[in-house]
């Protein structure tokens, strides 16, 4: 029998998925065009861990189409918040996919976000409900932490260069070796220790 829908999980996974949207293609250019792709995965992630694959893809996607609508509205209405575009930049390969169900061009935002956020928050649910991907999710979000550390670091150390910008900030970090050495070497050390100590043990 499946387990009930977490409605209190799909809410913050519609925040993440909205808020990673915009954030993800301000701060880091080079994933501009994936950002809402990597927010729904990351969203349907949350949403879909630790529940059975079904449940856990409903819970993506009700995420990613809750999400998507919300999202879109807010980019239509309010330009940036605190000087951040709520943009919604679609990779390419997207754009005929996206094209094929829009209606009209000023309701772009929610169709895109919409229909990225299904897809790909249903996969991401999909994904985290797998239990043998629980170790993979924690050492991926470890590495990302420690970049995202890594960035926030190197900014303020630059704040009052000028024309110093955040993604110059996370550029420096991801090409720098010693810096993913040392994300990749913390991530597997915390993920080792987990399941030494037995976090992931089922009850």
């Amino acid at each position: 029998m499946s387990e009930k829908i977490d409605f209190f999980r799909i809410t913050i996974g519609v925040a993440i998925y909205i808020f990673w949207s915009f954030l993800i293609g301000y701060f880091i250019a080079d994933l501009t065009p994936y950002a809402a792709i990597i927010a729904a995965i990351a969203a349907g992630i949350y949403t879909g861990y630790k529940s059975d694959p079904f449940t856990g893809t409903i819970n993506g996607v009700f995420t990613g189409a809750a999400g998507g609508i919300a999202g879109g509205f807010l980019s239509m209405y309010i330009p940036s918040i605190y000087g951040i575009p709520l943009s919604v930049p679609i990779a390419n390969f997207l754009v005929p996919v996206i094209q094929t169900v829009s209606v009209a061009t000023s309701i772009f935002s929610i169709i895109s976000l919409f229909t990225v956020g299904i897809i790909f928050g249903g996969l991401g649910g999909f994904l985290g409900s797998i239990k043998k991907l629980r170790g993979v999710i924690l050492l991926i979000t470890l590495f990302l932490l420690f970049i995202f550390y890594g960035a926030v670091d190197n900014a303020a150390w630059n704040i009052e260069k000028p024309g110093w910008t955040w993604n110059m900030s996370f550029s420096h970090v991801l090409t720098n070796r010693i810096d993913l050495l040392v994300a990749v070497v913390f991530a597997i050390f915390v993920t080792i220790l987990t399941y030494i100590l037995g976090l992931f043990k089922e009850k």
